[in-house]
Order: C-alpha cells, then structure tokens, then sequence
C-alpha cells in the first residue's frame, strides 16, 4: 500500500526538515546520531553505504568510532521496530557497510523522482504538468533542511535539489504550453527563492510572471536578478533571460497615459455663481515645502555592499500596516553614520513626503545627549508645525508626532542614539515610512525592529577607502606600505579616515613613514589624531558611560596580550566570579566594545585593546595590574595541572614544577572531549602569556617554567610538535633565570623530545644528553630513565638500532630498579617499536606483549589502544595479517573507552586496520579504513587538503609521513 494511503505504514519525509509519520500521525524523532544516520540511510535510495562514509557523514569532526557507529546502528533498528513497527529494516552487508531496505513508496523523495519520470514518459501536456506539479507538492523546503554540515555534503542531497529545478523548470514550461500559468507559479516561485542563480529557472519565472499578468513583479524580479549577478557573480545575465526581459518591454510598450485606470466620466457640474472680486485676488495658501534635511552623502563612502543592499531591501519594502524600523549598531569609528546616510540618500525618491534627519548625540565627544522632548520638537517643526504649537509633555508631542506622520511615506534617519529610551517616542505609529537608527548599543528593546551589527571593513575595502582618500597613485606606488596602514588602523573607518588625512596634511611625509610611525603599538592612538578627530575621544565616551566594575574589565583586558579570553581567564583577571564575569563580558558586547567571536570567547580590536591598557595605567597601578596578570598566571598553570594528570595520572609529578601556592582555582575539566576543546581554544594563547608572564613579574620565569612542564604531555598527545617547541624554548630560557637544576632538567628534556619528534635530531640528541646529565646530578633515577627512553627514540630515527636498543634497556633496567612498573611498560613498548624497524618482529611482538600485561595490571584504559596497536602491527609485519586485524579493532575499541576517539591515535590504528584488509586482499574495508584516518588526519591538521583528497581517491595511497614516523 502506498505510503500516502490510509494504513499503518510508515511515511519517510526528507525533502525539507526530516519527519516521520505513522498513519498520517508524526512520530518523534530518534538522537541526533541515530537521526542522521537514518537520514544519511534515507539518502541513498536502498544502496548501501560504507562504514567509513556513514562515519563521516554522521559524526563529521565530532568524536566517533566504528563501536560509536554500530551502537547508533543497534538503536537505530530498536527504534524503528519500536515506533514504525519495521523489523530488520537496517541490514549490514556483506560488502562491510549498511542498507536501508524500505519500500520505496514510503519515502518522499522517492515519490517526488517516480512522478518526475513518469511525467517525462507522458505524451499528454495536461497530466505531465499535473504529475509534475504533484512531483513538487512533496517538497516541503530544502532537503533535510536543519541537518549538520556533514549530513548536507551527501551526494544525494545535491541530486535531489538539481532534479527539483529540473522538474519546475518542465512544469513552467508545460504550463505555458498549456495555458495554466497560474498552476505552476507558486512551485516555481518557491523553488527559484532556493536558486537564486539558476538563470534557466528565474527566466521561466519570470515568464509566468508575466502570463499571470504581473509584468511589474517580472520587471523587478529581472532586475534583482541582474543586480546580484552583476555583484555577486561580476557577471551579465543570460542570453536567454535578457530576451525574455526584452520580449516582455516589446509586448508592454509604455502608453500615452497615466499607468492608472482612467476614472469614469464625471458628470455634468452644475453652473457656478460668480466668484466676488476681492475673492479672485486673495493668492492661494503657500504649500509647505517637503522636508529634505539629509546631510550630505559621504563623497568618498567605499564598501559595504552587502550590507547597503540588504538595508535597501528592508527599507524599500515598506509597508501601509507601519513603518519598517532598522538599526544599526557598532562600536566607535566604524562608520554606523556614514552607511545609515549613504542608504538614506539611494532610498529617498522612495520616500515623496519627506527625509528627516537628527543627530541625537548619545555618542559625541563633549556633547550632551539630545532630550527626547528637544528632540521631538525638532521633529514637529521639521514637519510644519509652529514653535508655539509644539506640546512641552512627551507623551503629547509624541501623540502630535504619529498624526502627522501618520498615512505618509517618510523616511527618518535617528544617528547616534544613546539608547532606546531615547528614541522610543520618536517612531511613527502607522504609515508607509521607515526609521533608520544608529547606536553604539544593540537596541534588543525596540519591538518589532531589525537589527545590523556593522563590523571592521574588510581588508580590501580598508585599502580602497585609503586610496580614494589618498590617491590612487600613491597606494600603487607604496602597496606594502598602503596595507601595513590600514592594518595598523585595524580596518576601521575612522581610523582610515584619520591616518589619511594626517598624510595629506603633510606633504613630505610617504606612506611608509606613517606606516613606520603607526608601528609602535603604545604611540599609535596619538597618531590617530588630527584636528578635532580622535579615536581617543571616540573610544571615551563609550568608556565613560560604564560602571565602575565594568569599566575595571575593560580596562584590565587591555593588559592580557593574548589573541582572545575565555570566561575563565577574564574572572581571574578581575578577581569576580565566572557568571559575573561572563555578564560584564555580554554588556561590553552589547555597547561593541568587545566582541563575542566564539561561544564563550571574547577579543577585543588591536586599538581598543591599546585604548584599555592606556586607560589601565592610568587609573591602576603597578601592583594591582601585577596582581591581575599573575592570577591570569595562576588560573592557566592550575588549569594545566589539572589536565596533566587526567590525560595521564602518572604524570603527577609535573605539577611539583613551579610555584605551589596560587591564589585562584583553575577550569574543572573532566572529560577527553572538554580537554581537547581547552587545548584548542588556548594554544595560541600560551606562548602569549608565558612571554608576558617572564618579562612582566617577578616570579614569572618561575610560572612559565611550571606551565610549560603541565602542558607537555597534553600538547604531545594532540601531536601539537610546533606550538610545543615555541613553548619549551621559553620555558628554557625562563629556566636559565631561574636558576633551579631540576627546572633546567625537565625542560632541556622536554624541548629535546620536541626536536626529536620535529626532525631535529642533532640538536634533540645534544639536549637529550644535557638533561640525562642534570638527572645524574641530581640523583632523579626517575628523570634519568625517561631520557634514556628519549635518547633511544632519537637514535632510532636515525637508524642507529643498536644504539636505541642498548639506551632502552638500560632505560628498563632503572625502571625494574625503582619497581616502576608503568614505566616499564612504555619502555617496553618503545623498545618494541625499535625491534619492528630493525626487522626483528619475533622480539618485537614479545616486547609489546609483556608491555600490554604491565599495563593490565593497572586496570586503567588510559594508553592501552597505543599499545595494542603496536602490537597489532607487529604482528602484521611477521606475516599474521588475520590475528593483527583483532588487536586493531581491540584498539579502537580501547580508544572508545579511554576517551581517545577523533586523536591521531585513533587515526593510526584505521590506516594499521586498513593495511592488514590489503594484505588479506581485501580492498575495500582496506580503503574505507585509510578514508577513515585521512578524514581525522585532515580534521586534526596533520595532512592537507590535497593529501586527503589522494587517500580518496587512490587505491592504495602512500602512507602519510606522520604515520610512517610513528610507526
């Protein structure tokens, strides 16, 4: 029976949001991860799909396994039995992936493609638009619309979308064969909104536009088309569409007369007495002119685009039920005013009865904000009423405002609000009009108004602001210099504006002068000043208007040199709790004075940021900004320590290095996937604040030393070699001033250990050396035996087996003489890896084996996957592919347990997994397995673009160079 047939079968609906029914009754939908797979299933039409490619869809860059997968697989069909009644509908084939097996009258897509065909196979014009028009009333919006990103990069789903056009492209052209315009109009105005560069499609639209008699709509749809081909595209329209444009110019030519139907005749007037002398010669009442009190366009306004087109289409479309009410908000010198005039000028011959314009002054230097009783009267007299007439209440004069504007197209322009306080009296009540509205602040309270946050110019736009300021010949002449300007102005407007004009006052200086003197982080806001235009004075009257506790925020912010914060880092700055910080941080967000770039992160703009610590040390001194830097210090190390031992307990000697005593907490991190997030959001910023930390306080040597010693082992196992080595390089200057032997120990091992995992390995060897040395010294047998272990990793790289053989097992001989057990083990399992490259597998898999019965001991799952894998692949290497394809697996199922999943671990035991499938002969779990590796190499930054495209693509790819190293 028919899926849209009365009955209790299931319906499957995927063209538009993903929904399902049961006896035309919809049924709630499965998890997220249950629910995308069973759309990625719904997708391929009963083919089936690989493991690797349903991971990849489903869970995308998020955490995932192949245990995740058929644990979601298992709930998936629990699912379906238990809300559609299908029994084994999701079957696992024996090519190693998974099939949908549905009817395929229960799908809506597949609904939608059989009456497409079978309209194609119709010879009757009439029932092919009728099978086709009931093709597109299965579309309810684009297809799984609301998916992931992941899910949306299906194949299919572009599939589908090209045969929707290709069907309303057929139904509007059968329409018009047959006569019913009107028929098609809706699908086909519908599915061109989804393509709007379609140009087959829009001119068919615009075909039936003007069958239906809409020639005006079909001349502005041609129109807008054209436009966003040309901006968008840089392109013309379509031989096709300009035909059809020009074919409806010739079949409308324009008449004689007014476009309006003409009135009937009116009848006779009856004869008028005659009209008294006096009365002929009283002149008539003198008409008021029309309000045109827009200020003058800005000569030189560049860019923004975009955001004038979108301004346009809101306030061209005005409305007879109220005025359009727009606002643009954004922080000081970014040229709110500027765009709000420039739309104002292109929108008013949209607007006959008249342009208003008041600058409210909430934001001017020096200036008091205007009144709303000033301010309304401004607005009554603009519009013809006499001083005496205008009411002294606000609410009365407010009153007045509405019946004056009331019915009339006007259009007011509201520049630089304070707040919504200020203008909420100043807005018509009905008409065709529109308000335009600029303010420093998000104006959230205003019912029913749109709302623009205006960013910094794009670099492109900020050079040819720059140049059309400067001169066209003197940017090409100094480019380089040209774009270190404008970046040191931060791409803002005013900014731009200021550096120009100081160069065009001074006729000596080039372009790379002020580009030199714009250099200097701590004189550039005293460059930016010319006349009585100044970024200082910009930047004051949004900081004057804080409270005291927010403005000690923003000010303190201006210290960190750190790309970004977290919440947690502008709590301990400021020494108040996270939730307080947090909604200090939102305010200053709201007034654009910091912006909110991520979830929970915040950044301010490099003049902003020199405008805070200006005003840091000017109203906090020395100590208290010492104070507010170490606890940014103490809240990282502490964070540091704590993710130290969760990724390995047995690291917890590390957070002994450095200071002990810190005066704020750090982040609770408890899982894998919080702890990868942190390391994420924070490297770029570590090397920042250690730098900082060593040339600020007096005890930050001692503070980078113990950071970088509680990040080691957390940035090594994101492989993160590069910002480790930037970090372990001030650590091991911050060492030398210490003056501590175990600090200079520790970290000489650690940068040694970079080196030798960057290729470095002269320079790792020596280090090495110097650290095996200071652990000597000191008696640290501990310390002695981990660069033991180090030592034989670096003489393994280069080949000298012997060597790394000899360093291991002195390394195991002091771990057996402590009775360090977990040492032993990695020992071993290194030693073991040495074994397999030396060609001496029999050893090897005996050294892993006996490391895997160390680690079980422990009970812990954390390094077990590592080890299992290695012992997986040694058993590959001596010729038992069959029994290494089980300890891979084990290991991938350790990876789940541990929280390892979407690490470079993982992504090694898929390409280990994979090579044993190739030496089975099994070709195609084999390349599923390497997709599966290269997708989490890719994500994780370890492989390009182009070497992931080359592990799709080939048979049998070349193993990337990570993974040959560590294996």
């Amino acid at each position: 029976m028919p899926a849209d047939d009365d009955g209790p079968f299931p319906d499957f609906r995927i063209l538009g949001p993903l929904e399902i029914s049961l006896s035309r009754r919809e049924v709630p939908l499965p998890g997220q991860h249950v629910r995308w797979l069973l759309a990625v299933l719904l997708l391929s039409r009963g083919e089936p799909v690989a493991e690797g490619r349903l991971l990849s869809h489903v869970w995308g860059t998020s955490e995932a396994s192949l245990r995740a997968l058929r644990t979601s697989v298992s709930r998936l069909r629990s699912w379906l039995r238990d809300h559609t009644g299908m029994n084994e509908a999701v079957k696992y084939t024996r090519s190693g992936g998974y099939v949908l097996d549905l009817d395929a009258r229960h799908v809506d897509a597949a609904r939608f493609l059989g009456r497409y065909r079978a309209a194609a196979r119709e010879p009757d014009p009439a029932l092919g638009l009728d099978l086709l028009l009931r093709a597109l009333g299965q579309w309810r919006g684009t297809v799984l619309e609301g998916a992931p990103e992941e899910v949306r990069a299906h194949a299919g789903i572009r599939r589908l979308q090209t045969a929707r056009a290709g069907c309303a492209a057929r139904a509007a052209d059968l329409a018009l064969h047959t006569s019913r315009p009107e028929a098609a109009l809706p699908h086909v105005r519908e599915v061109a909104a989804d393509m709007p560069y379609e140009e087959p499609l829009q001119t068919r639209l615009i075909r039936l536009l003007g069958a239906t008699g809409r020639r005006a709509e079909a001349l502005r749809c041609f129109e807008e088309i054209r436009r966003r081909l040309a901006d968008e595209l840089g392109v013309d329209p379509s031989g096709e569409l300009r035909a059809t444009h020009a074919e409806l110019l010739r079949e409308h030519r324009p008449a004689p007369k007014p476009a309006f139907e003409p009135a009937p005749e009116p009848a006779p007037e009856p004869a008028l007495e005659p009209v008294p002398e006096s009365a002929a010669r009283t002149p008539p009442e003198r008409a008021r002119p029309v309000a045109a009190e827009l200020p003058m366009d800005v000569a030189t306004f560049t860019g923004r685009r975009r955001e004038v087109e979108h301004l346009c289409g809101l306030l061209g479309a005005a409305r007879q039920e109220g005025p359009v009410v727009v606002s643009i908000s954004g922080g000081g010198g970014v040229g709110k005013s500027a765009l709000a005039i420039h739309v104002a000028h292109r929108l008013a011959a949209r607007y006959p009865d008249g342009q208003l314009y008041l600058n409210l002054h909430g934001s001017t230097p020096n200036t008091r904000p205007v009144e709303t009783s000033a301010a309304l009267a401004r607005l009554l007299r603009s519009l013809g009423t006499d001083d005496e007439a205008v009411p002294a209440e606000v609410e009365e004069a407010a009153g007045q405002l509405r019946s004056l504007t009331a019915g009339k197209r006007l259009l007011i322009v509201l520049d630089n609000a304070l707040d919504a306080a200020q203008i909420r009296h100043l807005l018509p009540g009905h008409g065709a009009g529109a308000v335009l509205l600029t303010s420093r602040k998000v104006l959230t309270e205003l019912d029913g108004a749109t709302h623009l946050r205006l960013e910094l110019l794009p670099e492109e736009d900020s050079l040819a602001l720059f140049a059309r300021l400067v001169g066209r010949d003197r940017v090409r002449a100094e480019t380089a210099a040209a774009e270190a300007v404008v970046r040191q102005c931060d791409h803002l407007p005013l900014a731009v504006c200021i550096a120009a004009a100081r160069l065009n006052a001074r006729a000596t200086w080039s372009v790379r002068a002020l580009a030199d003197r714009l250099a200097t982080d701590r004189h550039r806001l005293a460059e930016l000043h010319v006349g009585d235009r100044a970024l200082r004075a910009s930047f004051a009257v949004g900081y004057d208007e804080l409270d005291a506790g927010h403005a000690r925020l923003f000010r303190l912010l201006g210290l960190l040199a750190n790309a970004d914060v977290g919440v947690g880092v502008a709590a301990a700055l400021a020494g108040i709790p996270e939730r307080q910080a947090e909604d200090v941080l939102d305010y200053l967000v709201d007034l654009h004075m910091v912006e909110n770039h991520a979830p929970h992160r915040y950044r301010m703009h490099d003049l902003l940021r020199q405008f805070a610590y200006e005003r840091a040390h000017e109203e906090d001194d020395a100590g208290r900004r010492a104070a507010a830097l170490r606890n940014v210090l103490h809240w990282y190390l502490a964070t540091a320590r704590t993710v130290c031992v969760r990724v390995n307990p047995d690291a917890a000697w590390r957070t002994g290095i450095g200071p002990q005593d810190l005066a704020v907490p750090g982040a609770g991190l408890d899982s894998h996937q919080q702890i990868q997030a942190w390391i994420k959001a924070e490297t770029a910023n570590f090397p920042v604040v250690v730098r900082q930390a060593i040339g600020e306080l007096d005890d930050g040597p001692a503070l980078a030393v113990g950071l970088a010693a509680a990040l080691y082992l957390p940035l090594g196992y994101e492989r993160l070699w590069k910002d480790q080595y930037t970090l372990e390089e001030l650590a091991a200057d911050a060492a030398g001033r210490t003056g501590d032997p175990l600090q200079f120990a520790v970290v000489q091992g650690d940068l040694g250990d970079v080196q030798s995992q960057l290729g470095q390995l002269s320079d790792a060897i020596a280090r090495l050396r110097d650290s095996l040395a200071a652990y000597r010294r000191l008696r640290h047998p501990r310390g002695e035996s981990s660069q033991l272990d180090r030592l034989a990793g670096a003489y393994g790289l280069l080949g000298r087996y012997d060597e790394s053989i000899d360093c291991y097992r002195q390394a195991l001989a002091l771990d057996r003489k402590q009775g360090d057990r977990f040492n032993e083990g990695i020992t071993l399992s290194n030693l073991g890896l040495t074994y397999q490259k030396a060609g001496r597998f029999a050893e090897a898999v005996q050294a892993h084996s006996e490391s895997i019965a160390i680690h079980r001991e422990t009970d812990s799952p954390f390094g077990l996957g590592c080890l299992l894998g290695n012992l997986a692949e040694a058993r590959r290497l001596a010729g038992r592919p069959d029994l290494a394809v089980r300890l891979f697996q084990e290991a991938l199922r350790a990876d789940d347990d541990a929280g390892r999943s979407g690490t470079y671990d993982e992504a090694e035991h898929w390409w280990g997994l994979g090579r044993c499938h190739d030496d089975l002969g099994e070709s195609e779990p084999a390349q599923e397995c390497r997709r599966a590796a290269g997708a989490l190499l890719h994500r994780l930054g370890l492989i390009g673009a182009q070497e992931r495209q080359l592990i799709e693509a080939e048979a049998h790819p070349p193993t990337p160079e990570i993974i040959r190293r560590n294996t």
